[in-house]
């Protein structure tokens, strides 16, 4: 039996997930200064400089090898420019990612790359390389690994560079000829790949956002803003990978602190598990859980969650069954059919706040980037945000608030923005950086 004191409303308020609990501009302020801080060396968000620089101009009909690897999956191909920026793409390859289905040695990994590529590698003298592992990028553009995600198997490539050890690999193959690898990751490449789409000059400055499993961005930043790097050229200006979805100053409530202990590291990317599609899922399950256990819904709707909990449905949500439950009503298999039309009704009402609430806080960091850019104040020149990634352009409801959001918070910074779609991110973002940075 429901209880008929409880009230969607007080829930929402009282455990920080109503809308109305984000809307503070004074959380632009909060992100901003996280932000500068991580720049300082002492902050949430690494902030992590790239050395790849925004700025530079494309080269007309030079080709560069392009790879991509950032999941299940290792791609590869050829990639030029014409006069009018138009992208062309030839000899394109996929094969999966070495090390996914068993453990590579060091030697293992980069032959593999390199037996993947060598032929492609004999026509170029540059690589473009969207690696979206963690990495510490170096001056020269190569990049050391930090630590394979994604179930990749290859101990010993961690600590390693990685564009020395392809190149090492392709030299042991007669394939003398590549003078640089340029690596970097999705939100880096989308970015660029912004730049290079856009086919147009009229954006002062350019954001490159992941918004779809994970939440990350990416901005041109001062070097003298840059206190963590020593000798940073003065004058000078690179893109900053922010690994945006790790901070962890924005408000949030108690029952975000119970989720994020029902997570492997629950002290890290705070902010993502807020708002991202790899969360967002099992988060609205759990509220809903929790909503259940305070008088929310019916005996039956209440005993189907606790069931559905302990066999791990709940958890395993994603951000699709999100979204079909707020276009069409229709809940995960193991607890459709058991709610009736008040549970419905309650259900749809926290959900729809879990998903205003994700879109606030994503306004209020992207508001911060665009405003710690300093460009974007003249309505003829405005930032382009270069956004890809599904949970942004398919959650149900979800885009749509947050462009309602960010258009208030950028109306009172005064600050112009538009947004650009970015299709082959990691392909055409690769082939910009390895162009464009010798």
């Amino acid at each position: 039996m429901k209880e008929k004191e409880f009230s969607v409303i007080k829930f929402l308020e009282n455990n920080q997930i109503s809308p109305s609990c984000y809307e503070d501009k004074e959380n632009i302020n909060t992100y901003i200064a996280e932000m500068q801080q991580g720049l300082d060396g002492s902050s949430s968000m690494s902030m992590l400089p790239t050395f790849i620089e925004e700025g530079n101009e494309l080269p007309v009909n030079k080709p560069v090898l392009v790879l991509d690897a950032g999941g299940t999956n290792f791609r590869a191909a050829l990639v030029s420019f014409s006069e009018e920026r138009e992208v062309q793409i030839s000899r394109f390859r996929k094969r999966g990612m070495p090390g996914f289905k068993h453990e590579h040695s060091r030697q293992e990994f980069f032959n593999a790359i390199a037996d993947f590529i060598y032929d492609l590698a004999a026509d170029v003298d540059r690589i473009g390389f969207c690696f979206s592992y963690p990495m510490k990028k170096m001056s020269d553009k190569d990049g050391r690994l930090m630590g394979f995600s994604k179930e990749i198997k290859a101990e010993e490539v961690v600590g390693e560079m990685i564009g020395a050890g392809v190149i090492e690999a392709l030299a042991k193959k007669g394939i003398k000829n590549i003078r640089k690898i340029v690596l970097l990751n999705d939100t880096v490449a989308t970015l660029l790949a912004g730049k290079a789409e856009s086919k147009s000059d009229k954006y002062d400055t350019y954001i490159g956002l992941i918004y779809g499993t994970g939440f990350n961005a990416s901005y041109n930043e001062h070097n003298e803003k840059i206190g963590k790097v020593e000798d940073l050229p003065a004058g000078e200006s690179q893109l900053i990978n922010m690994e945006a979805g790790s901070c962890a100053v924005m408000p949030s409530g108690d029952i975000d602190l119970l989720y994020r202990n029902t997570t492997a590291r629950p002290d890290t990317y705070i902010f993502e598990k807020m708002v991202s599609g790899g969360y967002i899922g099992s988060l609205w399950m759990f509220i809903l859980e929790k909503a259940a256990e305070e008088g929310c819904f019916s005996d039956s709707f209440r005993t189907a969650l606790e069931a559905a909990s302990e066999s791990g449905c709940t958890s395993d949500c994603n951000a699709s069954d999100l979204s079909r439950f707020l276009a069409d009503g229709i809940f995960p298999e193991a607890i459709e059919g058991r709610a009736d039309k008040s549970d419905l009704d309650r259900a749809m009402e926290l959900s729809r706040a879990i998903t205003a609430r994700a879109s606030y806080l994503a306004a209020a960091a992207i508001t911060g980037i665009m405003l710690k850019t300093g460009k974007g104040k003249d309505k003829q020149r405005p930032v382009c945000l270069c956004v890809d990634g599904t949970t942004f352009w398919k959650l149900h409801g979800l885009k749509e608030k947050l462009i309602s959001q960010l258009d208030i918070f950028t109306a009172e910074a005064g600050v112009y923005y538009e947004i650009l779609q970015i299709e082959n991110a990691p392909i055409i973002g690769a082939a910009v950086a390895g162009l464009t940075n010798s």
